[in-house]
């Protein structure tokens, strides 16, 4: 598992901090903790009081909601250099989603005061804590996008793309990619019934595209999956 210099190495070349200044990369990870837990691990909930931040370094976070009158339920995995947890830092507010662990997981811990202390120094700092955010919002309008697609097939096919982080392009040296998605998780993210989202699994395995096994789908070839959605 890494260490605590490998794991600053991987969240400062894959997602938020890696789009950060560099004196503002090195201010928050001065101030993190590195964590793990074992897989299927809960590290928060929906309406529990605000925190820090979480920075995925390796395993798998899965996202949960609970909209309206429905739910909790797996919206979302998120991989590693992803950061989550921003929005209740902001607001002070009860937390608006779950987050839990997959598999046996290492994350970077910020801490809610260690984020009051970076800010309280230099507000200007709110900028960057907020591409954290647009990053998560930019996900959220692809999700919402993806599931107005009518063909149930290539719908299937955009979500699992972005379940893998391989929606637009590919993660240089990905031979292939791993979801630990269950067959009835994804059949609620494509609104589609446990039987016909199973019977596009078949189809796209048969194909030489994914492999399905218990809870988990590996993507084999995401540019073939990716120039399913096109035209």
């Amino acid at each position: 598992m890494p260490t605590l210099p490998q794991a600053h190495a991987i969240v400062s070349r894959e997602g938020w901090l890696s789009f950060t200044p560099p004196p503002f990369r090195q201010t928050v990870l001065a101030r993190c903790k590195l964590e793990a837990l074992k897989a299927g691990a809960t590290i928060y909930s929906v309406g529990d009081p605000p925190g820090g931040m979480y920075g995925l370094v390796r395993g798998s976070f899965a996202i949960s909601v609970a909209p309206g009158e429905r739910g909790p339920y797996v919206a979302h995995f998120a991989r590693p250099g992803t950061w989550v947890g921003e929005a209740a830092a902001f607001t002070e507010q009860p937390r608006r989603i779950s987050l839990a662990v997959t598999r046996d997981s290492k994350f970077l811990h910020l801490p809610l005061p260690a984020i009051r202390e970076i800010v309280t120094a230099d507000p200007g700092a709110w900028r960057f804590f907020g591409l954290a955010a647009i990053a998560h919002n930019d996900t959220a309008i692809g999700a919402a996008d993806d599931l107005l697609i009518r063909d149930h097939v290539k719908r299937s096919v955009a979500v699992l793309l972005r379940l893998g982080g391989c929606r637009y392009s590919t993660p240089q040296g990905s031979m292939s990619i791993e979801i630990d998605v269950s067959q009835e998780d994804l059949a609620v993210m494509t609104n589609l019934a446990r039987t016909t989202s199973g019977t596009v699994l078949r189809t796209l395995e048969a194909a030489g595209q994914v492999k399905v096994s218990y809870r988990r789908v590996r993507i084999l070839a995401p540019d073939a999956l990716r120039a399913m959605l096109e035209g």
